[in-house]
């Protein structure tokens, strides 16, 4: 860090042009290129997965997705000369390889009023591989006959990917937000406004990175929106950590290149290393071996790792230009002073919990308890288009169905038979009248057998919604107990598929490997803090705060979008829980989490190296980092709050996740249970076998105070 603080500090003008360059360079390529973000993933050795192949294989007409344009009629009923110019613009549109009137002689497709309907248009290829200007088509196409007499809307996946609205002001609002909690830190316009610079430049450079990774690598649609989020929130916080303590330098009398050089040499190294740990929690995704999580990964440790970088490089630049300016347009009265570790108002906190460190290490404790509690509910899936905002063609549709047919018509399942030759397909039949009879069944339409004999394909409509915990039990009971009981003996296999069984299998999938994914992130930190702090208690009691903190953020997420809570507020409905989501937060948490806990406890070890005295160690550590640690926190959960107002599920459900961990985190972990329990366990938090500090290397974060 010697020679990055150095050479940076030399070089400031040189640094500043290379940053400039590099946002305007990567930005207009970005720009030229484009992005080419994909929502695809494979599940091997899944029966959707299974079921899909042999689509692909013996029924290309129907391997593709499908989407159901739904027609209302608004005077008297439905008639097939409403239906069919629409049907006959449709089927000439590219990939729609055919289309299944509600005319055409199947059963269920017109509602028992005759008031609404529904076609199947079956498309050639997966949602995913169609552009947006086809889908677009499709849409405009079927919603010009809207109006008159008949209303039209469209539904499923492909659709609802290709019309969800853009959040385009959620970072405007980030900085907004952040501005101000720094004017109010700072004191001073200059030191609030380089912060914010090197954070849009990061994540100006960020942004166009990612848009050119998702050329490279299968990238989600959210993905650019959750980078932006984690790095603009790291971004700042690391910002403010340097920038605090250059400006401690600075109103301590020493040379502006001394404070730069200072800054870089502690804070700096502090935030290179929790850097470091949010990317590798990050980047650990990579064990759970699921592609639709590598592009997600890679694109958020990407912004992390690119404000970090301005924040090492680009910040000490800009303080070395600034110099003694940094306080320049303050508020008028406003004390230079950082804080007082000594009298200040951190000082008597801390002192007022360690006079009781027992009693506010169990409240504490208790209280984060009971806001786990609801995460022992989640209930993981996808929520359905029942969720999509009021105004979209999404939306419509699938109120349309419930209304005319059931809920469960806007996500059927198709189960795929594979036909070895010469079996006897009667049992088909069979199976069918199982199902039909099944309590949470709505319909089932009569198989359709190809040409050729080898598959079956039956179409099974469930009374409850497609995120329904109803219909998550349908499809484990005719996988374990309805299709055994009628296929046993017959040499024809039938799978479960369909998005709703691919969306099933991904949860389990997921859930499956989420404790392996926890044990492995958990064990690399203990370690790596273990080695930072030569400690066992110390990265114990991190461990096992960070999963606290994490498992209170996951409580207010099933109470808001689980339980409905949050409907009032941001207009999502109750539903299931996004099967990904607990994976990505646990990564992005526990990564942010520690950061908090080396900025504060590698204070607490530099007070206990030079006294000894775990007492004083701890007051100092907490009346120094304190105050700090809140801003910081405060930001972050300006910037992550800014996000829940977009509209999108997805990225409200992480940014309420996000910046209740880090609300939990900096008020009730950092700020009383880590020093209750420091003070409460003495000398024993410092305790290290000796055989073990030979053995293990040394990294020194020393005189790293923010």
């Amino acid at each position: 860090m010697s020679f990055l603080a150095n050479w940076t500090f030399k070089h400031r003008k040189l640094v500043v042009v290379i940053w400039l360059v590099l946002l305007v360079g990567i930005t207009g390529v970005a720009q030229k290129v484009g992005s080419a973000y994909s929502d695809s993933f494979t599940l091997p050795k899944t029966e959707s997965k299974t079921a899909l192949d042999l689509l692909t294989k013996y029924a290309p007409a129907q391997k593709g997705d499908s989407i159901q344009v739904v027609y209302a009629a608004k005077v008297g009923v439905l008639t097939p000369q409403e239906v069919a110019p629409i049907e006959a613009k449709l089927s000439k549109l590219n990939h729609v390889s055919g289309i299944d009137s509600p005319f055409g002689g199947r059963n269920g497709a017109i509602s028992k009023d005759g008031k609404i309907g529904f076609s199947t248009l079956h498309l050639d290829v997966l949602g995913r591989q169609m552009s947006k200007a086809d889908v677009v088509a499709i849409v405009n196409t079927a919603r010009s006959f809207s109006g008159g007499t008949v209303q039209v809307e469209l539904l499923g996946s492909t659709i609802q990917k290709a019309t969800e609205t853009k959040p385009g002001s959620s970072e405007g609002i980030a900085l907004l937000a952040a501005a101000v909690i720094l004017f109010i830190t700072f004191g001073s316009l200059v030191a609030t406004l380089i912060p914010l610079l090197v954070a849009v430049v990061g994540l100006g450079i960020a942004s166009s990175a990612v848009g050119l990774l998702s050329h490279g690598i299968s990238t989600a649609q959210f993905a650019p929106i959750l980078a932006s989020l984690v790095g603009l929130g790291v971004g700042i916080d690391y910002a403010l950590f340097i920038v605090t303590r250059f400006r401690q330098g600075i109103h301590s009398g020493i040379s502006v290149e001394e404070a730069v050089k200072t800054a870089v040499k502690t804070s700096g190294r502090a935030v290179l290393f929790a850097g470091i740990i949010v990317c590798i929690a990050l980047l650990g995704l990579f064990t759970v071996r699921v592609s639709f999580l590598y592009g997600v990964a890679i694109a958020a440790s990407l912004a992390v790792l690119i404000t970090m970088s301005a924040s090492l490089t680009l910040l000490p630049a800009l303080l070395a230009m600034v110099g003694r300016k940094i306080d320049r347009f303050s508020i008028p009265g406003r004390s230079k002073q950082t804080h007082d570790i000594e009298s200040g108002g951190w000082a008597k906190w801390s002192s007022a919990i360690q006079r009781r460190p027992i009693i506010w290490s169990v409240s504490a404790t208790a209280v984060l308890l009971l806001l786990c509690l609801p995460a022992l509910n989640m209930r993981l899936g996808s929520a359905d288009s029942g969720n999509d905002p009021k105004g979209t063609t999404t939306r419509a549709a699938y109120d349309l169905l419930a209304k005319g047919f059931g809920a469960g018509y806007s996500g059927p399942l198709m189960l795929v038979a594979s036909i070895p030759q010469g079996a006897d397909a009667s049992v088909i039949n069979q199976l069918e009248a199982k199902i039909s009879l099944d309590k949470d069944v709505a319909q089932v339409t009569p198989a359709y057998i190809t040409p050729d004999h080898s598959l079956g394909i039956i179409t099974v409509y469930s009374k409850s919604s497609p995120q329904s915990a109803a219909t998550g039990d349908l499809i484990k009971r005719l996988r374990k107990t309805t299709i055994p009981s009628v296929m046993s003996g017959s040499s024809i296999h039938v799978y479960v598929g369909g998005i709703v069984a691919i969306f099933a299998d991904f949860e389990s999938v997921l859930s499956s490997k989420l404790p392996v994914f926890i044990g492995v992130v958990v064990l690399l930190s203990f370690l790596l803090l273990m080695i930072l702090f030569r400690s066992l208690v110390i990265p114990l009691k991190a461990a096992v705060m960070n999963i606290f903190s994490i498992g209170a953020a996951f409580g207010v997420v099933v109470a808001g979008f689980q339980w409905g809570w949050a409907e009032p507020i941001l207009g999502a409905k109750a539903g299931p829980i996004e099967a990904f989501l607990p994976i990505m937060l646990f990564a992005i948490l526990f990564g942010l989490s520690m950061d908090y806990e080396v900025f504060l406890v590698s204070r607490i070890q530099e007070e206990w190296l030079k006294s000894h005295d775990n007492s004083a160690a701890v007051r100092r550590g907490l009346a120094a980092t304190g105050g700090v640690i809140t801003s910081a926190a405060t930001i972050m959960f300006a910037v992550f709050g800014a996000f829940v107002f977009g509209g999108q599920r997805i990225i409200q459900e992480f940014g309420v996740g996000l910046a209740a961990a880090v609300l939990f985190d900096a008020s009730v972990i950092r700020s009383a249970l880590v020093p209750a329990l420091m003070q409460w366990w003495g000398k024993a938090n410092w305790w290290f076998p000796a055989w073990m500090d030979k053995f293990l290397p040394r990294i020194s974060l020393e005189d790293s105070d923010v």
